[in-house]
């Protein structure tokens, strides 16, 4: 029982008692005391025996002389009570009253706050409606945004293609596309395998380098074809078959083809960018290129990131691995072992061209570190403190890592 009920329960037994007309009932009974307010100190006449009762009363006056002023006191007091009895009923009778209208009132403003709370949880439950529609809208339009910039990369990367078939086309065209800018001739194929063999690593060191990327692979859950671009001595190609991803190989070296296919590999001889143009759009889970990109000039580069995009299905993969020329000894000395490179592609500059053809997100990825333990500024004479900017840019410049990749995806979900 809380306190407002408690109080309530104490003023309805007051007044009960008082609607008992107990007032009344006390000056009743004062009514009829009141005749007798004498006895003790005097013997009203005509009462049996008045003389021996008058002695006994004169014998006893010391001890009762003010019996009746004391009863008479009394039966005015039990007056006053009854009329405090009254008031009191009077009293509790309005307070009741005021009771039932605070009653009344609590009970209007309980039905006011329950309609405010049921307002309340119904415009919560509005507002949250709302928000999930905004939410589901912004969703819808980034998909449809790029949904809409991915059409636009395609049909770019289409008028390009088409324009550069047409350029190849015309009688004078000496400037027809080559997949290598300095490209050997066709008796020097054997050639390049032997600066291959010599300078890219064994076998065993390739493979390792490139198991990586089958977690990438992995993230286009299709039975799309994987096309390697120049696939050299076939290790990427090796690895995709023994996780039973189907993949092909596309080179211009005869010897690299005959090597490959003697392999068991599917290796097919064709320039990759008129490949990639000739496959049905949409069709192929990855492409990839290991260290061949900076065997392109720019027209050409850009014509396989173009011919990819196209190639690609929706969240499919473009993988471009390359030399980093960050680390100044591969970019001043160790990139010129190769006689077909034609220059260093900065990563941020690559990331940019991937980028800014249509393909959406884009990573850089450091790989491969020299095997060279960082310089620390105690390790030269002199004050750290102004050694310590000289051996972080001496580090910068030749323990950086010594490729880089850009993995990059077509917009899109797969299918």
């Amino acid at each position: 029982m809380t306190d407002r009920e408690l109080v309530s329960s104490y003023i309805e037994r007051a007044a009960v008692r008082a609607d008992g007309d107990l007032g009344q009932y006390v000056r009743d009974r004062v009514a009829e005391a009141r005749p007798h307010s004498h006895a003790g100190a005097e013997i009203p006449d005509g009462t049996r025996l008045r003389g021996a009762k008058q002695a006994l009363v004169a014998v006893s006056r010391p001890v009762t002389s003010h019996q009746s002023q004391v009863n008479d006191q009394v039966l005015n007091a039990l007056d006053r009570v009854a009329d405090d009895l009254r008031e009191l009923a009077a009293r509790i009778t309005t307070t009741d009253q005021y009771v039932s209208r605070v009653r009344a009132t609590a009970a209007t403003i309980e039905g006011l706050v329950d309609e405010l709370v049921t307002g309340f949880e119904a415009e919560r439950t509005a507002r949250e409606d709302l928000g999930g529609q905004i939410a589901a809208e912004r969703e819808t339009f980034a998909a449809f945004r790029q949904e809409v910039l991915g059409e636009l990369a395609e049909m770019r990367a289409r008028q390009d293609t088409l324009l550069r078939a047409a350029r190849e086309a015309l009688p004078d065209g000496a400037d027809r596309l080559q997949l290598l800018s300095r490209e050997l001739s066709h008796h020097d194929d054997a050639l390049y395998e032997d600066i291959e063999d010599a300078f890219r690593g064994s076998r065993e060191k390739v493979s390792t380098m490139l198991a990586g990327y089958l977690d990438d692979i992995a993230t286009v859950p299709t039975d799309s074809p994987v096309v390697d671009v120049g696939c050299g001595r076939g290790e990427w190609l090796e690895l995709l078959k023994a996780n039973e991803v189907p993949a092909y190989g596309v080179d211009i070296n005869q010897v690299v083809v005959d090597r490959c296919q003697e392999m068991g590999l599917d290796v097919r001889l064709a320039d990759a960018v008129e490949h990639l143009t000739t496959v049905e759009a949409g069709t192929i889970r990855a492409v990839t290129s290991f260290h061949v990109a900076e065997h392109l000039s720019m027209d050409t580069l850009v014509a396989l990131i173009d011919a990819a995009l196209l190639a690609l299905e929706p969240g499919g993969l473009l993988i471009l691995e390359t030399p980093n020329p960050n680390n100044h000894q591969v970019g001043a000395a160790n990139f010129y072992l190769d006689p077909t490179h034609l220059k260093p592609l900065h990563p941020l500059f690559l990331e940019f061209l991937v980028t800014s053809r249509g393909f959406e997100p884009v990573e850089v990825r450091e790989l491969h570190g020299p095997g060279i333990e960082p310089l620390r500024p105690t390790d030269l004479a002199g004050d750290p403190a102004r050694t310590g900017p000289f051996v972080d840019a001496l580090n910068a410049a030749f323990t950086s890592p010594l490729d880089y990749a850009v993995v990059a995806r077509k917009p899109g979900a797969p299918a």
